[in-house]
């Protein structure tokens, strides 16, 4: 006889059963994963049920395997759980890219580089003269 053979009399599973394939499958919020962990480390039975639940619900992982997952859907994810979002709009204007900026600023500092490079040294400027027939 183990824990999950302790029904109450409404046929709900106790608590510990309960708590223990909540917390496998991921949806108990902070502070209730925290109890968890923590009766993890000092109940053995309660860490033998999350064992259970691990082994039991292992084969769908496997079946299931993993799939991108669509960026609006991870944006309304990090909003529901109170994280900072950011905007992956595809339609962003091109000066809203940070890589926009990068490259300007590259290019800027290539043409900068050139024009240092490329004068003429101080003593070897000749001017240019006009044909006579352009002059006025």
């Amino acid at each position: 006889m183990n824990i999950r053979d302790l029904h109450h009399e409404d046929g709900q599973p106790p608590s510990a059963d309960q708590q223990a394939g909540e917390y496998v499958l991921g949806v108990l919020d902070a502070a209730q994963r925290r109890e968890a962990e923590q009766r993890i480390s000092s109940d053995a039975g309660f860490a033998r049920l999350v064992d259970q639940w691990e082994q039991r619900l292992a084969p769908l992982l496997e079946e299931v395997g993993s799939a991108p997952v669509p960026a609006p859907v991870w944006l309304r994810v990090r909003r529901e759980l109170g994280w900072a979002t950011f905007d992956t709009a595809p339609n962003a204007r091109p000066w809203q890219r940070t890589g926009f900026w990068q490259g300007a600023t590259a290019l800027a500092a290539a043409l900068a580089l050139v024009a240092v490079f490329t004068r003429p040294a101080p003593g070897s400027y000749t001017p240019l003269t006009l044909p006579t027939t352009l002059r006025l």
